[in-house]
């Protein structure tokens, strides 16, 4: 249940099972990449996929909805957290009975660990979101770094997943390249743009438009990156996948 720059731009791992949380901003990184087994996808788009299904969508935001909901009404920081911490067990719970992957579980819990310490320890609500921001910086900043590199991540990892990585920077492969390029760059708009977004709102104590604009700029957006990534890079990762094959 996960969407990731590898499934959106048309690679679809081989195990479902093995996922990361799709959409909350301090929870994309948990294991989103790393160790993923992929292959060359379908040739149709599924939003429902994307975000995970009911169930992902509803792991995914709801630890964000119970604070935005219940710490206006309680005034108090003791139930949301508490809230929020029990809902990622409940889901961590399910997973393990469903078979899924153990780090993934882990994972999942450690973001919701560290976003409850954070806002616990300092006394301020708000700060809840304050890991997603880490998150987003470090993901603009590394994307950034294999542009420079010329080695733009999507690219990287669509051609990893497909056993090109000798071929997909060479002449033949440029448009490849090229549009690799450009997926990379819109994730890197999306982490900024929440950023941007979102840090402003956090600094002016802002909860509740804070915590709409993490949902709205968390599965939605995602979403929406990974399609435009599916149909800029699926003619080009299969024209790659065949070539020398």
């Amino acid at each position: 249940m996960n969407i990731n720059p590898l499934e959106a731009a048309g690679v679809e791992s081989d195990n479902s099972n093995d996922s990361s949380l799709p959409g909350n901003n301090s929870t994309i990184a948990s294991g989103q990449v790393s160790g993923l087994r992929a292959q060359i996808g379908s040739q149709h788009f599924s939003i429902r996929e994307a975000i995970g299904g009911p169930w992902g969508a509803l792991e995914a935001t709801l630890p964000t909805i119970l604070v935005v909901v219940i710490y206006p009404l309680t005034q108090s920081l003791l139930e949301p957290v508490v809230l929020a911490l029990t809902a990622t067990l409940i889901f961590g719970v399910i997973r393990l009975l469903r078979h899924q992957s153990l780090r993934q579980v882990l994972a999942g819990l450690a973001g919701t660990l560290i976003s409850v310490f954070w806002a616990w320890r300092s006394g301020q609500v708000e700060n809840f979101f304050a890991f997603g921001f880490w998150i987003n910086g470090v993901y603009s900043a590394v994307l950034l770094l294999t542009i420079l590199a010329r080695r733009p991540a999507i690219g990287w990892l669509l051609a990893g997943a497909i056993g090109k990585l000798d071929g997909w920077r060479k002449k033949d492969a440029k448009n490849f390249y090229k549009l690799s390029r450009i997926c990379t760059w819109l994730w890197i708009g999306l982490f900024t743009l929440r950023l941007a977004v979102e840090l402003p709102l956090y600094y002016a104590n802002l909860l509740v438009p804070l915590g709409a604009a993490r949902l709205i700029l968390g599965l939605p957006a995602f979403a929406l990156i990974g399609y435009f990534n599916w149909v800029l890079m699926r003619a080009e990762t299969s024209r790659l996948r065949v070539e020398n094959a």
